[in-house]
């Protein structure tokens, strides 16, 4: 069931599920590796909502601070920025690879 807009529109679900769109439409026009740095935005943003929903850990909120503390240098190092990106997700292979064990 649809809540009203007012309060949908407050919804952080709602709010990320819209950035998803227009982030999607806006990279059809922006450069290449802008993809990446909405979805990394986004997961920036997930974790928020994972945090908010007790649904979060110490690793994964840490994965949140490497993105907001890195996400602009793409905007001077493009290198630098798929480091990374390899960083996160050497990251969270291990975050994986310990709910496995």
């Amino acid at each position: 069931m649809l809540r009203s807009t007012g309060s949908i529109l407050r919804d952080k679900h709602f709010q990320l599920l819209a950035f998803l769109i227009t982030s999607a439409r806006g990279c059809v026009d922006e450069p290449k590796l802008y993809g990446p740095l909405r979805l990394l935005d986004a997961a920036s943003r997930l974790i928020d909502i994972m945090e908010d929903e007790g649904r979060s850990s110490e690793e994964i909120s840490r994965l949140k601070e490497l993105i907001e503390e890195n996400i602009d240098v793409l905007m001077y190092d493009e290198e630098e920025f798929i480091r990374l990106l390899d960083e996160l997700t050497r990251e969270l292979a291990k975050i994986i690879k310990n709910q496995k064990t």
